[in-house]
């Protein structure tokens, strides 16, 4: 088995149906904040979905929660993946994310990988800001772990540079 060289956990990912409500209730129960909002909408105008041209929207927010942080994902339409997850699976786990310094070798190792991961979300056309992929990890959902890799670059940087405050880093460790 074939595995990929990943740099230090850079956020996990968790599918909510209310981002608001999630902040508050992790908030109580957990000690997790605080949040900073990624906007009122994230609009992904060019990604591809399963292959296929797909836009769709999320609210976003990012907080800390243990030292890690955690990316909080609701759903504003039915188009995105995140979408697909919480109405098979509920509110929950749904990626790992990791920020690389060489982008296309990993998403290279990836695809082939053994066993190989298919790319579910493919973030890297004209229009995003910074190169990202979401890569399913298998088809037995028991053990698959979504695995999305950003592009590290000074502007990837940038724009996360607020919500790493949130746990204490300025910058992520180096991949």
């Amino acid at each position: 088995m074939t595995s990929l060289a990943l740099p230090e956990l850079f956020h996990v990912g968790w599918v909510v149906r209310d981002c608001q409500a999630a902040q508050e209730e992790l908030g109580a129960r957990l000690g997790a904040g605080p949040f900073l909002s990624a906007g009122e909408t994230s609009r992904f105008e060019h990604a591809i979905v399963h292959g296929k041209p797909a836009p769709f929207s999320l609210k976003i927010a990012f907080g800390a929660l243990g030292g890690v942080l955690l990316e909080l994902l609701e759903p504003l339409d039915d188009r995105s993946p995140h979408a697909e997850f919480l109405a098979a699976h509920g509110e929950g786990l749904h990626h790992l994310a990791f920020l690389v310094d060489d982008f296309d070798e990993q998403v290279a190792a990836a695809m082939h990988a053994s066993p190989p991961m298919d790319l579910l979300i493919d973030g890297t056309g004209p229009g995003n800001q910074v190169r990202w992929v979401y890569l399913d990890g298998g088809s037995d959902p028991a053990r698959g772990t979504v695995i999305e890799l950003l592009e590290r670059s000074e502007l990837s940087l940038s724009a996360f540079a607020p919500f790493l405050e949130l746990i204490g880093r300025s910058r992520p460790a180096p991949g």
